[in-house]
């Protein structure tokens, strides 16, 4: 029924305050899963280099006779490698009016910016350091570029038709970006492969890095016929549960810990479609700057502005202790 008219409804009233909520909903999605996992060293330098050495083949032929004079074998030098800085950033500027005023959620606009723009640098990081960028040496107005993890693992890196191997070049001082083979699904036998190929090499995996999407195509490896079947006992009143799900596989070689990323996805394709082998203490992030506001920011306008800014690499101890299973499709079953 209709209001009884001359009724004084709210629709009128011009003394009514707004209700706008203090709570300002955000879709974080700040989780830096290869950051937190490989961790951070800091550096002095915008190259920081290390060695990298290994143990010669067994050699079955390591036989002599009684009284037989000493020889001796050359020593094979160890290879120097490193990566280059990159720097970060994100700006922002707010006007000190708009500082000034009254506002539901944060009382400053500019330190509610920085928060987000420090996870935001974190999250850039978060992609750059699995890609597949080449790195670049500063130069004047060049910008220097680290070298992504995709590109750094060449020893066992399993890739689609047509795809070849970037790695560390010695002669340049560079790392080379791979090139992009033919994608393919993941499967079990590529998991399988590559486990073994990273242990045949030395190296000790303890996690598999995958896009979201891949994470549930593991997930389907529970109905392969050669894997024990995952079921859970119902007892007293408890409710049944589906499993549908598996976060480690127990392989031939140890335990592996799979771990979704799910920036990779929301970078889009070209960051999904690697998964990655990984012996945390074989990598880190290598600071030279950590992120930091510069405070010598001076607007020439009625407004605060703000710049966070950071200087990083990844430090790729060992390559061949890591692996790569590239060229999947890692977004749906087709991209």
């Amino acid at each position: 029924m209709a209001a009884i008219s001359n009724t004084h409804t709210t629709d009128l009233s011009k003394r009514n305050r707004e209700t706008l909520d203090d709570m300002i909903s955000i879709i974080t999605a700040d989780e830096t899963p290869l950051l937190t996992l490989i961790g951070s060293e800091t550096v002095e330098g915008i190259k920081p280099e290390w060695n990298l050495d290994a143990l010669a083949n067994p050699d079955t032929a390591n036989a002599f006779a009684q009284g037989d004079q000493y020889s001796y074998n050359a020593i094979t030098p160890t290879t120097r490698v490193g990566n280059y800085t990159q720097i970060l950033r994100k700006s922002f500027i707010v006007a000190k009016t708009q500082e000034a005023v009254k506002k539901a959620g944060a009382k400053s606009d500019f330190n509610r910016e920085k928060l987000k723009k420090g996870q935001e640098i974190r999250i850039d990081l978060e992609v750059i350091a699995a890609s597949n960028q080449a790195s670049v040496a500063p130069s004047g107005a060049t910008a220097g570029k680290l070298g992504g993890l995709r590109a750094w693992v060449a020893s066992n890196d399993d890739m689609g038709a047509t795809g070849a191997s970037g790695g560390y070049n010695t002669g340049t001082g560079l790392v080379t970006a791979a090139t992009n083979g033919t994608q393919r699904a993941f499967t079990k036998a590529l998991m399988d492969n590559n486990i073994q190929a990273v242990y045949q090499a030395g190296g000790n995996p303890t996690t598999l890095m995958v896009s979201p999407y891949n994470k549930r195509v593991f997930s389907t490896f529970m109905s392969d016929a050669n894997v024990v079947a995952n079921r859970g006992k119902v007892e007293g009143k408890e409710q049944a549960r589906i499993y549908a799900a598996a976060d480690e596989y127990l392989s031939d070689f140890g335990l592996i810990t799979v771990m979704p990323n799910r920036q990779w996805a929301r970078a889009g394709a070209a960051a999904a479609r690697n998964a990655f082998l990984l012996e945390p203490g074989k990598l880190a992030m290598g600071v030279l700057r950590p992120i930091a506001e510069d405070t010598d920011v001076v607007p020439n306008a009625d407004a605060k502005a703000g710049v966070l800014i950071t200087e990083q690499t990844l430090i790729v101890k060992n390559e061949a202790a890591l692996g790569v299973i590239a060229d999947l499709f890692g977004l749906t079953a087709s991209t």
